[in-house]
């Protein structure tokens, strides 16, 4: 995992590590990326916890969480808190509720937490979005850069080849509309063997493939320019149309 995917997937936290924001984080890492988010984590925080000490109330309070609070910060942050000297002082941090980061990647979903959530809408709704584009907006996070761009000419958009880790919380708003709508659930149900994708990408005109193929489709995926996407700051509703567009043209009598 490269520093910048690492901070990028940090910046979902928006400043604070808690129950409810560490399930961005595990909403939008890739399959495979758990472990390496996971040590990410903890190398960011030992490295701190050897420049500065953390004042405990108790010797066998642990520093971690307090240090894992100043990642749960930010990049710019972080490297700020690295250059100070003196104590980190466990009042200026959410120290307590920053034990959620501590966590994350290194074991299976806890049962008690609440179903429904984001991750959960886009596996059992059978949704999938992969931003393959240069022209990424605030708030969108992708792993598309110029190496995976170079054999994008070879593997194009058959998901057999994997998928390109993507997150962006107007999705999951797109989801969540989406969820809540008999029409989308009786159109997807027509077409419940398919996993659907959408697709964003500097293309001009919109385009749906089957894979692999017509004939015997798993896969369909809908190639969105990416245009679309850009043109206005709400892209939830772009998404959703973009969702019911692929639907209609699948079911359409």
């Amino acid at each position: 995992m490269t520093p910048d995917r690492f901070w990028r997937l940090i910046d979902l936290l928006d400043g604070t590590a808690d129950e409810e924001s560490v399930q961005l984080i595990e909403a939008a890492l890739a399959p495979g990326e758990e472990e390496t988010f996971a040590d990410a984590v903890l190398d960011h925080v030992d490295r701190l916890l050897a420049r500065r000490e953390a004042l405990v109330a108790h010797a066998c309070d642990s520093p971690y969480p307090v240090a894992a609070a100043v990642v749960a910060a930010g990049r710019e942050v972080y490297e700020r808190e690295l250059t100070l000297d003196g104590p980190l002082d466990p009042a200026q941090w959410q120290a307590h509720e920053s034990e959620e980061l501590l966590v994350v990647g290194l074991g299976e979903p806890d049962p008690s937490r609440p179903r429904g959530s984001d991750q959960t809408w886009a596996e059992q709704l059978g949704l999938h979005l992969q931003w393959r584009s240069t022209q990424v907006p605030e708030g969108v996070l992708t792993s598309w850069g110029a190496e995976i761009a170079e054999l994008d000419g070879v593997v194009g958009d058959d998901p057999a080849f994997g998928r390109i880790p993507t997150d962006d919380p107007q999705w999951h708003e797109a989801l969540s509309r989406l969820a809540a709508d008999p029409e989308f659930h009786r159109r997807r149900e027509a077409v419940a063997d398919l996993e659907l994708h959408v697709v964003v990408r500097d293309t001009d005109e919109a385009t749906l493939s089957a894979y692999p193929d017509a004939e015997a489709a798993e896969h369909v995926v809908l190639v969105v320019p990416v245009g679309a996407l850009t043109a206005d700051a709400d892209r939830a509703e772009a998404y959703v149309e973009a969702v019911v567009t692929m639907l209609v043209s699948l079911t359409e009598d």
